[in-house]
């Protein structure tokens, strides 16, 4: 049996990675004014950033229809027999409803897993059941396994401005003032498929990420070593440079990477949002 791995562009994993293991990706809408564009296909993250210095107002991401769904699951199953389909969260998206949808017309071969994240906390998951894959596990393993791995994965993010954020209705004007006069770069943390404010550090970005990096690894203690990601909107090379660096120097994972987020996210969190992501799951995996 030729399972196919699928996700959507909110995954934020980089085309390499697709490729190589041929993953299928279906792309989120995003709206620019009166203009509607792909996200990963014809947008980028510097579009979004011109298009809100310009405007003063954030883009819009609209849910994939059922249609869209169900077109993107019928050409894929062309070249596979069964589907197994890993997507942003329920509790942020309807679109986990849409695909469950049109995942009803194909009798069983198209499976959706909710992966109650978002960008490389989608792709963390997505990899794992790629793994699954090429080590020739079957369908109900892959299923079974992938979704009990749902709850541990670590998802969280340090947001250096508060600006998309105050735009998107997430946070007061006053909030927005505290935040830029105190230096605060909120930490929101994925619980359960949603986003929850967990913590307020201060102080410039780079000494708030190694704190934020040792936080984390201290609260989710029982990492996978298999990977992590560093995933970032467009944050100052260097600080992101001597990030990754920081989080290979304590020698956990073995590989740690580096990816840009895409359209969908960068829409909702702004330039110079960081998160490191991985499955906190390290006991059950041996």
């Amino acid at each position: 049996m030729k399972i196919l791995i699928t996700t959507d562009s909110s995954c934020d994993l980089t085309n390499k990675m697709l490729e190589e293991r041929n993953i299928k990706k279906i792309p989120i809408n995003i709206t620019l004014g009166l203009n509607e564009y792909s996200d990963g296909v014809n947008i980028t993250p510097n579009d979004i950033f011109e298009y809100v210095k310009i405007n003063r107002k954030l883009p819009k991401t609209s849910a994939l229809s059922e249609d869209q769904y169900f077109k993107f699951f019928k050409e894929n199953l062309k070249s596979c027999d069964k589907i197994i389909h890993i997507g942003l969260s329920s509790k942020l998206s309807t679109q986990y409803n849409q695909s469950l949808q049109a995942a009803a017309a194909f009798d069983g071969k198209v499976v959706i897993i909710d992966s109650k994240s978002l960008s490389t906390g989608v792709g963390l998951l997505v990899l794992a059941a790629s793994d699954m894959v090429i080590a020739g596990k079957g369908l109900d393993e892959i299923v079974e396994t992938i979704t009990a791995r749902v709850p541990s994965v670590q998802a969280s993010f340090i947001i250096q401005s508060t600006e998309y954020l105050y735009r998107g209705g997430r946070c007061s004007g006053i909030a927005m003032l505290g935040a830029n006069l105190l230096k605060i770069k909120p930490r929101i943390q994925l619980v359960d498929g949603a986003m929850i404010p967990n913590g307020r550090p201060r102080g410039k970005m780079l000494p708030v990420l190694k704190e934020y990096v040792d936080n984390v690894l201290n609260e989710y203690n029982t990492p996978d070593p298999t990977r992590a990601f560093i995933t970032h909107s467009t944050l100052e090379p260097e600080i992101v440079q001597e990030i990754v660096e920081y989080v290979k120097s304590k020698n956990i994972f073995k590989d740690v990477y580096e990816t840009i987020a895409g359209a969908t996210i960068t829409s909702h969190c702004g330039k110079g949002t960081l998160g490191l992501l991985y499955i906190n799951d390290g006991t059950q995996q041996g």
